[in-house]
């Protein structure tokens, strides 16, 4: 995420808004390696992704930011107005038996769809190395969201990046749970 163009908005503030400049925040200003992009791209990215485990679009910002690649998992969440199955891709960290994703939107100024839909309904389903499960998802806050951001911050500059580019928001740190641990 080094020199990232990005927008200047009427208060002098910068930060990306549209999805060229986002895309150019997260791949560093590097946007001329992104050639997955777009709808076909997602799509494209999914298939493989449903199929193989591994994410050509996580693999591509990496190379642009010259960090490693990051495990990257499907996330399917009810959409929080339309009640609608919703999928995406997202890179994730493991911490103990959790996945910990983040709520980045390329360093934009909202939350992403995906944050509202696990707010509102925190059942979920992902799929990780090829295999689905349920779990349940909570954006972590207060001390769990302090330590998991510290944790997140070693296992990954990009965290840090991102919390500086879509400020005053506070970056969401996404928890997926097994459901039975999450009751205890």
């Amino acid at each position: 995420m080094r020199n990232p163009q990005q927008a200047s908005g009427e208060s002098g503030e910068t930060r990306p808004s549209s999805s060229a400049e986002k895309e150019a925040f997260s791949s560093g200003g590097n946007r001329h390696m992104i050639l997955l992009r777009g709808r076909w791209g997602l799509a494209i990215d999914m298939a493989v992704l449903w199929l193989t485990g591994y994410s050509l679009m996580t693999k591509q910002y990496a190379l642009a930011l010259g960090e490693p690649y990051l495990p990257t998992l499907l996330l399917n969440t009810t959409g929080a107005r339309s009640g609608l199955k919703r999928t995406c891709a997202l890179p994730y960290f493991s911490v103990g038996e959790d996945l910990v994703v983040r709520g980045s939107n390329g360093g934009g100024p909202t939350d992403p769809h995906w944050v509202w839909n696990v707010r509102k309904n925190p059942d979920a389903r992902i799929r990780v190395r090829g295999r689905s499960r349920q779990v349940k998802a909570h954006v972590a806050s207060g001390e769990e969201r302090e330590r998991l951001f510290a944790l997140l911050c070693t296992k990954s500059p990009t965290t840090q990046a991102y919390q500086d580019g879509c400020a005053p928001r506070e970056l969401p740190l996404v928890v997926l749970r097994k459901p039975e641990a999450s009751a205890a």
